[in-house]
């Protein structure tokens, strides 16, 4: 089995290792950006100010929430794949891709609109690793997991736009 590319069992199955290495690079790629969007969310949570406080404190607390567990399944999926996720700030910060803000001082609509964009961008890259079919051949567990984490970021979407419509 010292062939990158022959199939070793993991818990979820036979899989290679070069496409072990491939899924789990973009788990915690995944992984770190969901820590920044969740910390961003916190921070706005923290810091949003105006007539909609509370509507939007109560918002974003239930989103901040929703990321937590969203983190804890990515790095679940991470050892399900048979590696182990990022798990140090430090792991995090250096994989991470979301540009962080202070939230201090910013308007209610530019926080929306900067989680907007974040969630978007995390789902972008999803679509494009879903798309690598010959990827998932052995691991249509991590294919529908990623699936079903667009869906839950595309609801959160949804529901921050109509905020800023």
């Amino acid at each position: 089995m010292s062939n990158m590319n022959s199939l070793k069992t993991r818990p979820i199955g036979e899989i290679s290792d070069e496409h072990a290495h491939r899924i789990t690079d973009f788990l915690n790629n995944f992984l770190a950006n969901e820590y920044a969007l969740f910390t961003k969310t916190l921070n706005y949570h923290w810091n949003v100010t105006g007539p909609r406080f509370h509507s939007m404190h109560n918002f974003l607390e239930g989103h901040y929430k929703t990321l937590l567990n969203y983190m804890d399944d990515i790095a679940e999926r991470v050892r399900i794949v048979g590696e182990t996720p990022y798990s140090t700030l430090a792991s995090l910060k250096e994989a991470m891709d979301v540009k962080e803000e202070n939230g201090r001082g910013m308007a209610t609509n530019d926080m929306l609109k900067d989680l907007f964009d974040t969630h978007i961008a995390i789902q972008t890259s999803i679509k494009d690793i879903i798309k690598d079919e010959a990827l998932f051949k052995n691991d249509p567990g991590t294919e529908d997991f990623l699936v079903g984490m667009l869906q839950g970021h595309e609801e959160m979407s949804w529901m921050i736009k109509s905020h800023l419509d």
